[in-house]
């Protein structure tokens, strides 16, 4: 027994030596690797490899072969000689365009292959473009060697050139240049929008002490698109952006139009097509395999996507551009009912909020929680409480309102004026009925005219003369006002 008690502790104390062995040897191996060549920058490192000779060259060329020499750190992405064999010659003797090339190969920092997110990462080079690199390959190049330590960052070589591409924005204008309509608004409608950022300042106001700029300098020209939908050309985030063709761009938009009607023609055109251009992107880049049957955009509209219709596709440096010839967008998705709750009030008639509560309930009805605007005591007949939309399209609606009076069972009347507080022809009186969550239809209101867009609404107090015993009577309650616009369905 005490034999083999023996031999078992001599079995664990190799066993505990042999990891310990095999633990230092893979230690030395690590290190050996971090440390080989530490001698060498970058370029010398590529310049050293005559499989690299023609990368050498083109980095001599650009001058590129200085900054890799430098202290700061670097990864370079480097093309053999057979990759560079299919690159057209002329890019040699453009030295805007070699530059362009050389830089797509190249990003700041160290980035080996056991540090990729995932085992794949979307890293900025120093052209300002992005690129997905993975542990195999950068783009569609495959990685030949990779992880090579240089003094100032580290090297991959690839056996294919990686040539940068456009944006979003880029391929956007490349489509307009080929007569696309939907392409040529979304490079032409522009506005002008103050930015002092580079203005040639000429004076100070000697009233106010603000800087005073040449006429001209302090304004710069915006695409309303860039604006107020995304920035696609910004090379930092990807995108999906769906251009309609010709056809279905006039299809689309005429759909629209009698939803902007303005007092000038142009303006009710330009006003049809952003509105129909706004939901064509999104962000994040879908491939064809990724696309789903429908994309929520930005301003909560479903837009279905029928892979068939895909006319064209492009993939750009931050996303994809798809040309479609089919984009059937339902009106009731362009369109959904315009609601306003009762406590997202923008002001009063005398700019008083001190006859103004708001409270949280539980609705008797269903028992869910909801919060709702009361008004007690306002001291002034016909006194109301300013609500504004915003975007509102030109057609018909049926106004409901939903009220909780569980206060008062005395007679409550209020009602809602359309467009101004004196409106009494939009909508009459209603008696609000006691300790009843109800909601009630209105009727119809017609918006005839876009405008700037804004529609006003008020509730209106009854009109009788303030007094200590009619307080009640003049009490508001009010959750929420819905619009729902009236429009054949699509």
């Amino acid at each position: 027994m005490l034999l083999t008690k023996n031999k078992l502790a001599a079995f664990a104390i190799f066993l505990w030596c042999t990891a310990q062995f095999s633990c230092t040897r893979k230690w030395e191996d690590h290190n050996k690797i971090n440390n080989e060549d530490l001698t060498q920058n970058l370029y010398e490192k590529i310049a050293g490899d005559p499989s690299l000779s023609k990368f050498t060259d083109y980095l001599q060329k650009t001058g590129y072969s200085d900054t890799l020499q430098s202290t700061r750190s670097f990864t370079v992405w480097a093309p053999t000689n057979d990759a560079l064999q299919n690159i057209d010659a002329a890019l040699g003797n453009d030295d805007k365009k070699l530059k362009l090339f050389v830089a797509h190969h190249i990003a700041h920092l160290s980035y080996y292959s056991d540090q990729l997110t995932g085992g794949s990462q979307r890293l900025p080079l120093i052209d300002g473009k992005y690129v997905i690199v993975k542990t195999s390959s950068f783009e569609d190049a495959p990685i030949n060697t990779k992880d090579q330590p240089a003094t100032n960052g580290v090297l991959h070589t690839i056996s294919a050139a990686a040539a940068p591409v456009g944006n979003c924005w880029d391929y956007i204008d490349s489509l307009k240049t080929g007569g696309n309509f939907m392409a040529t608004f979304l490079k032409n409608y522009v506005q002008y929008k103050r930015d002092t950022t580079n203005a040639i300042q000429i004076g100070i106001n000697p009233l106010t002490g603000a800087p005073i700029y040449q006429k001209g300098t302090d304004t710069v020209i915006r695409s309303v698109f860039i604006d107020q939908v995304y920035d696609i050309g910004n090379e930092a985030k990807e995108y999906t952006v769906f251009i309609m063709n010709n056809p279905t761009w006039n299809k689309e938009r005429a759909k629209l139009d009698t939803f902007y009607r303005t007092s000038s023609v142009d303006s009710t055109y330009n006003l049809a097509r952003i509105f129909t251009a706004k939901d064509m992107a999104v962000e994040g880049a879908l491939s064809p395999e990724q696309l789903p049957d429908s994309i929520l955009s930005k301003f909560g509209v479903w837009v279905p996507i029928n892979k068939s219709a895909i006319q064209a596709k492009y993939r750009t440096s931050n996303g994809y551009v798809y040309v479609m010839n089919d984009m059937n967008v339902a009106l009731r998705q362009r369109f959904p009912p315009l609601i306003i709750q009762g406590e997202s009030y923008v002001g009063t008639s005398n700019n008083s909020s001190s006859p103004i509560y708001l409270r949280s309930l539980i609705n008797p009805n269903d028992g869910q929680l909801f919060k709702d605007l009361y008004v007690y005591s306002p001291g002034v007949a016909k006194w109301n409480v300013r609500y504004r939309l915003y975007n509102v399209p030109t057609t018909k609606y049926r106004v409901y309102w939903a009220t909780y009076n569980n206060r008062w069972n005395n007679t409550l009347n209020q009602r809602l004026a359309m467009g101004t507080a004196d409106n009494t022809t939009s909508f009459p009186y209603r008696s609000i009925p006691y300790n009843v969550y109800k909601v009630d239809s209105l009727g119809e209101y017609p918006v005839t005219s876009f405008g700037n867009g804004n529609l006003d609404i008020f509730l209106v107090n009854a009109d009788l003369a303030p007094s200590s015993s009619n307080q009640s009577q003049t009490a508001m309650f009010l959750d929420y006002i819905r619009l729902e616009p009236v429009y054949k369905q699509n």
